[in-house]
């Protein structure tokens, strides 16, 4: 007998055997025991969770001898050809390579044809989305009123590509993706059957790396057992994958949190030496802090231990020391941490310079100082009062309150005083006002343009054209000019301002444009840290900089 990969040789024959999606299986079973059969089905979800295994059993329950039945037999000849991929009442047909009307119009002859040996002719279409407008319509009119003997089974990955017209003749049936737990234990029956040795840690690896997808998980598990001599253990996964290993990701982490900026700084270069992406490196990092948040998050949760199963894709044992170092910080820094991260991704995702960035990144990151949380400077905040509203409804400065000597160390109070930025003569009143306001609404829809923005100035008004300065930063120009980027920043103003605009950017040859902005730049360049930080937080402007003990 030829090999077959383990994808193929474990694919489930019945719906009992279908793993991770109990509310397919059960209305399917129920709906062929009672005999309440659509003339049509739509199954929809990610690759590799079951659809096409589901649209073959239920060709199979279809065509069973003395069918329809809830559970095929998987002896007689039909449930035989059917596994086979050999039976002529059930046509499979690939959407993506048959899309045009040519092919659905072949289909349409063969409909009225009476089925070969069992009860039904069906028809199984794979990424039905695939097929062109005008197939769906040439398809449309057999899916109204189709003969009765013949059925459809229609499987995708978009269902938001196939028209309303052909999903309002289907039942629709939405595959969910499976959790690593659900995953490693199909894994674990594959391995034991196999003979394939694998440590739990090394099974969650090829879980998380195949996202949800048994099929994918089966292809990597098969892969390392031709890789691997011996027992799978997760740095073999890593190694194949290219990822980075669970225990490196809390060393790394770790370093951060003590602020060793060195020895985070020599993690990072040990994992780019063997080989890694830095955009690999700081997706790991990403979900590791994310991880940690969880955590943190669920101190409180009724349920715990089940919540973080759930929503931690880590084995028991390293679930503990987890927690271990998620107590060692708190949620508003590790939450601070991952809005920083996820503001470089894109820079890493985009950059030729990408390991520089990430080592910027780290290098910030280990480097901080002492945060504050945000409730506190909430609170601060509250009690040193709001600025003054602008006609655009948000605040225009904030200045926090004199922190404690306890809080500031050897740093006194100081004394603040309002000192109004002057606007460039050329902009008009309307846009200045409404700038602090279109800051945070497009805060709010894409942080990372937010953050680009937040030091740049609006200089004048050409016509229909604002001129806005940004710091000679390259990338910064180069990320907010793309064109959905741009499309989003031009309709937010024009909505704000009433008219409509479009934004060129200059470069300034001092960080900010003139006169007291340049002020107000060195100001905030001048701030300690904490203030620096609260800056960027409330895209706040400093009234008046705290003066120095001599």
């Amino acid at each position: 007998m030829s090999y077959l990969p383990f994808a193929r040789k474990y694919r489930p024959q019945t719906f009992e055997d279908l793993i991770g999606q109990p509310h397919v299986t059960t209305t399917l079973t129920r709906a062929l025991s009672q005999k309440r059969l659509a003339q049509a089905y739509l199954f929809t979800g990610q690759r590799g969770v079951g659809k096409t295994s589901a649209a073959r059993i239920l060709a199979k329950c279809l065509n069973c001898e003395g069918g329809p039945v809830p559970a095929p037999c998987n002896r007689c000849a039909s449930c035989t050809q059917i596994a086979q991929g050999t039976s002529l009442d059930v046509i499979e047909i690939d959407g993506a390579s048959n899309r045009g009307i040519d092919e659905i119009r072949s289909l349409r002859e063969t409909v009225p044809f009476a089925p070969a040996g069992g009860s039904f002719r069906v028809y199984i279409i794979d990424e039905v989305h695939m097929l062109t407008p005008e197939a769906f319509n040439a398809l449309l009119k057999t899916l109204e009123e189709p003969p009765a003997h013949v059925k459809f089974v229609f499987a995708t990955t978009a269902a938001a590509k196939v028209p309303p017209t052909i999903l309002s003749r289907c039942q629709r049936f939405d595959f969910r993706r499976l959790e690593a737990a659900t995953v490693v234990k199909a894994l674990s029956k594959v391995a034991k059957a196999e003979r394939v040795r694998a440590s739990e840690p090394a099974l969650y690896a090829i879980a998380r790396a195949s996202e949800g997808s048994l099929r994918d998980a089966e292809v990597i598990l098969e892969q390392l057992a031709s890789f691997v001599e011996g027992t799978i253990e997760e740095r073999d996964v890593t190694e194949l994958l290219g990822a980075i290993e669970s225990d490196a990701l809390i060393a790394w982490t770790q370093a951060v949190l003590e602020r060793d900026a060195p020895q985070a700084l020599a993690q990072l270069s040990s994992q780019l030496e063997q080989g890694r992406d830095p955009l690999q490196l700081l997706t790991g990092l990403l979900r590791h802090l994310r991880n940690l948040l969880i955590i943190r998050a669920a101190a409180e949760a009724p349920s715990r231990e089940a919540l973080i199963a759930r929503l931690v894709d880590e084995p028991l044992d390293r679930l503990k020391r987890l927690e271990e170092q998620a107590n060692r910080s708190t949620p508003q820094e590790l939450l601070l941490f991952l809005q920083m991260l996820t503001g470089a991704y894109e820079l890493v995702r985009r950059s030729p310079m990408a390991q520089a960035i990430l080592e910027l990144a780290v290098v910030k990151l280990a480097t901080r100082e002492a945060w504050q949380s945000l409730d506190e400077i909430s609170r601060r905040l509250e009690q040193a009062g709001a600025g003054a509203l602008p006609a655009g409804g948000t605040a225009a400065a904030a200045r926090p309150a004199p922190r404690s000597p306890s809080a500031m160390g050897d740093e006194p109070p100081a004394a603040m005083s309002a000192a109004p930025e002057a606007a460039p003569a050329e902009l008009p009143d309307a846009v200045r006002s409404t700038w602090p306001t279109f800051l945070e609404r497009l805060g709010a829809k894409k942080m990372s343009l937010a953050a680009y923005l937040a030091h740049a100035r609006p200089l004048s008004v050409e016509g229909a054209t604002l001129i806005v300065g940004l710091p000679g930063f390259a990338l910064h120009q180069e990320v907010l000019s793309v064109a959905e980027h741009s499309r989003l920043i031009d309709r937010l103003l024009s909505e704000l301002c009433g008219a409509a605009l479009t934004v060129r950017y200059v470069t300034l040859a001092e960080p900010v444009d003139a006169g007291s902005a340049s002020a107000q730049s060195e100001a905030e360049a001048a701030a300690p840290p904490i203030v620096q930080e609260i800056v960027n937080l409330f895209n706040a402007t400093i009234l008046d900089q705290p003066r120095p003990t001599p």
